[in-house]
């Protein structure tokens, strides 16, 4: 079971700081999985933005298997359109990814993705397996609209058994994660990269965050 801490992007004022803080430490002294957070970094045309998280589940010992569930929410501005139509990761060397189940049946995963001008990615799904697109946009994540997506993940178990969620989130070649956008209002499209913004550690370190943060709240009200 893990815990999170956090890293934020931009500027964030302390009483935020410390709710998300508290937030994430509550899910894991509850006992929820803390997943990955991610959002929105550098965008090629200033259109298309997001938010998403991933959540790994190693299957157990001789499955050989788990299970990677990403979700990702539109949060580029109702008023210019625009669907998420198709995205990329990186994953570890030793292990093979098939996407089992997604908003509807016209997403499909794909492979050495080329995300031109940004690096080649491992992995990701888009609408009819196409990240530059193809038809009509209108499958895909809608702004204000949230899609989840599940993939099979294959390997070794010893492999597995070593993996977290931010395992998924490999920044070797630059870049962890990238987003392609289409059907803007005036017929644009993007592609837009993320930042993580809540890594999750170990369950300890998340109950030791507790009690510092307890401290912190304490000393503001001496």
């Amino acid at each position: 079971m893990q815990s999170v801490t956090s890293h934020f992007r931009g500027k964030r004022s302390a009483t935020a700081r410390a709710a998300i803080v508290a937030l994430t430490s509550l899910a894991a002294a509850s006992g929820a999985h803390a997943s990955l957070i991610f959002g929105s970094s550098s965008s090629l045309e200033g259109l298309g933005s997001y938010t998403g998280s991933m959540t790994w589940t190693y299957g157990g010992l001789g499955s050989g298997a788990g299970t990677l569930a990403i979700s990702l929410t539109n949060t580029s501005p109702g008023a210019n359109g625009g669907f998420l139509t198709g995205f990329a990761f990186n994953v570890v060397d030793g292990v093979g990814l098939s996407l089992t189940s997604a908003p509807n049946a016209t997403w499909y995963g794909v492979s050495h993705v080329p995300a031109n001008p940004f690096p080649n990615f491992d992995f990701g799904a888009a609408l009819e397996g196409n990240w530059l697109g193809g038809h009509s946009p209108n499958p895909g994540i809608a702004a204000g609209s949230t899609g989840a997506l599940t993939f099979r993940v294959l390997g070794n178990d010893a492999l597995l058994a070593s993996l977290s969620d931010a395992s998924f989130f490999d920044t070797s070649n630059g870049y962890g994660f990238a987003a392609r956008f289409r059907g803007f209002q005036d017929g644009g499209s993007d592609k837009v990269m993320g930042d993580v913004i809540v890594t999750p550690l170990p369950q300890t370190l998340g109950l030791a965050g507790a009690g510092v943060l307890g401290l912190i709240f304490c000393r503001r009200r001496g």
